[in-house]
């Protein structure tokens, strides 16, 4: 008696089980009449690819971990979490609107949501603002159209048809011929990314309150004249659980202040690194093939060779923060042994009036060279910086009616029309959400912390 092979199970820790069909014949694509077979051929095939797997060697926060010490989950579990929502998203769309749902289409959604972050970096959004500093252009979303289409990515998805890697590659560069709501569960202000970050974040970092209503938001979904995403009235109290959660973990997480201590102290390091080697050290960053993989990134930014990219982990910045330790020019030591031991800067916030700001950094800048004997005027910009909320990687929700109305949040009444979430009166939390505002800060070595806390706000 013959028996079908048994499902491939993912545990995963939000959404419990995650299951794609096996197929006997794994060396061919099955044919469109048998879609789970298919939809589970493609996806596993994504998910064993080696520019996948390399996700599980970055951190989905960064340097969150060392404020948040479960906060260890990866790339690659956010991923395969994002893929599960944006079919569960899909199927409740088709279902809640009585239409019949599209195989290929939904299948495209999945795999742009299993690879929306495979360009990510090490460290995630953090590298990025450190590659900001020193004027190295490189964005993640551009690199994950360049492994969709150029990789062994492209080489998967191509198995569909040959028309179908561009396909998958429209939801993430958002340049669509003819656009449809399903794209919207892969990039806007309410997708299938931020539904599962905000939940594994939260569960990681311990933070059991920061939460929404996942399984009442998704049975409230709709679309909107077939290209926009809408949520029903009835879920108008769902929709601002989920922002304000989004708010929450904007100030308890992604803006912690210690958290960005820790991503302005690997900015330095690796300023001070790049100086040294542009400067003729040809040591900074030896290996064994004399040039490491992280130097070759930083020569070549977003034009980096796929090979070399796909390669790239945390575990090379960590250990060239090691060496770095004892390296002699005493700024990179001194910095990486202050990153690698947790001795990260202390802040506090700057002033509204731009006068008290400007002496406070001043302060900071003075008391810096005094206490610490390495440092001088051309060397303090290293210990001592401003931190703008505006500048972080993780956005909240846009309440800009002119910025990206189409990836706004719609509500849906009964009578078919609709209205972006910022145009709905209804909602006094909304409309205490759209005057949220958050504070720079100034960061500097914890040696003059008593100083500079004297007088200042916390």
């Amino acid at each position: 008696m013959a028996f079908e092979k048994a499902p491939r199970l993912f545990r995963d820790p939000v959404h419990l089980q995650l299951r794609y069909e096996r197929v006997e014949d794994e060396r061919h694509i099955p044919s469109p009449a048998f879609g789970d077979k298919r939809f589970g051929w493609v996806m596993q095939r994504l998910i064993d690819t080696p520019v996948f797997q390399r996700l599980r060697h970055i951190r989905q926060n960064g340097l969150t971990n060392l404020v948040f010490h479960g906060a260890e989950h990866s790339r690659f579990s956010h991923s395969m979490g994002v893929a599960y929502l944006a079919g569960e998203m899909y199927d409740r769309i088709c279902r809640n609107m009585g239409e019949e749902p599209d195989d290929e289409t939904r299948l495209a959604t999945c795999a742009a949501g299993l690879l929306h972050d495979i360009g990510h970096g090490p460290f995630s959004h953090t590298l990025e603002e450190a590659l900001d500093v020193l004027g190295i252009e490189f964005a993640h979303e551009a690199m994950t159209l360049r492994i969709i289409r150029e990789s062994v990515v492209a080489e998967t998805l191509g198995h569909v048809d040959q028309t179908f890697p561009e396909r998958v590659a429209e939801y993430i560069s958002k340049k669509v011929k003819k656009p449809h709501w399903s794209h919207k569960l892969v990039s806007s202000q309410l997708d299938a990314d931020r539904l599962d970050y905000l939940l594994r974040d939260a569960a990681a970092c311990g933070l059991r309150g920061h939460t929404y209503d996942l399984a009442r938001l998704l049975d409230m979904l709709r679309h909107v004249d077939g290209q926009l995403v809408g949520v029903d009235r009835k879920g108008l109290e769902t929709v601002e659980g989920y922002l304000v959660a989004l708010d929450q973990m904007y100030r308890a997480i992604y803006f912690h202040h210690t958290v960005r201590a820790a991503s302005v102290l690997l900015t330095s390091v690796l300023r001070r690194a790049v100086m040294l080697a542009s400067n003729g050290d040809k040591d900074v960053f030896s290996t064994r093939d004399r040039r490491h993989p992280l130097k070759r990134f930083f020569d070549t930014g977003g034009q980096c060779d796929l090979e070399t990219y796909s390669h790239l982990g945390e575990f090379h910045v960590w250990v060239l923060v090691d060496e770095w330790r004892g390296h002699p020019d005493p700024i990179l030591s001194d910095l990486s042994r202050r990153l690698y031991e947790r001795r990260l800067p202390k802040t506090i916030q700057l002033p509204a009036k731009p006068k008290q700001s400007l002496e406070l950094i001043a302060k900071a800048r003075d008391l810096t060279c005094k206490r610490i004997a390495h440092v001088d005027a051309t060397l303090v910009d290293f210990y001592v910086a401003v931190d703008e909320a505006e500048r972080t990687s993780y956005k909240l929700y846009d309440w800009r009616e002119e910025e990206k109305p189409d990836e706004s949040i719609y509500i849906c009444e009964r009578n078919g029309k609709s209205w972006p979430i910022h145009a709905y009166g209804e909602s006094k939390i909304i409309n205490a959400l759209k005057d949220t505002r958050y504070v720079s800060r100034l960061m500097f070595p914890y040696e003059i912390r008593d100083d500079m806390q004297a007088g200042a706000l916390r």
